[in-house]
């Protein structure tokens, strides 16, 4: 009953399905983030619907349950790196996580994206300050930020809103 703004978490994350598959991947890991919100299930929602339209059986071996921090990003590369059939990509649920992971890969001496390919999500700055740079995902925030406004706009104008949730697409 209260208008809400999001970003479309389970597209974006089929789309970084569809952009590593493309890259030639197969053997696609997954970092989740807390598995009781609604944005870390559309997220790990969205990796595994994309995996099953690339015809890639969802291995759950594959699935580091994270918590979208830097430390749950180096554990989960640890993981990764100790099974004995690695992934070739890790998707992870946002850019912390992915730093965690890049920065472990790189102690492991494992080149990133030449070994294994990482994703991130979210766009935070360092993500484009790090080497090599982090592929990620934008979350359009000014888009979200004006598209709220208006809402409140017609709300306080006393106008019933258009659409009572709006999901913006966000982009690798």
């Amino acid at each position: 009953t209260i208008p809400s703004v999001i970003i479309d978490n389970f597209n974006a994350d089929v789309a970084s399905v569809e952009y590593i598959c493309s890259l030639g991947h197969k053997r696609i890991g997954f970092m989740t983030g807390l598995e009781d919100s609604d944005v870390g299930k559309n997220r790990f929602a969205g990796y595994r619907h994309g995996l099953l339209l690339n015809q890639i059986d969802i291995d759950m071996d594959l699935v580091f349950r994270g918590n979208y921090s830097y430390e749950a990003g180096i554990e989960g590369a640890d993981y990764f790196l100790g099974l004995s059939d690695r992934p070739t990509a890790i998707i992870c649920a946002n850019d912390s996580m992915a730093l965690g992971a890049m920065r472990r890969l790189h102690q492991a001496d494992v080149k990133v994206p030449e070994q294994i390919s990482i994703i991130g999500f979210d766009d935070i700055e360092v993500a484009s300050q790090v080497t090599p740079p982090l592929t990620t995902v934008v979350a359009p925030v000014d888009d979200i930020a004006a598209t709220a406004f208006e809402i409140l706009e017609d709300l306080i104008s006393g106008k019933p809103p258009t659409s009572l949730h709006i999901a913006l697409t966000a982009e690798l």
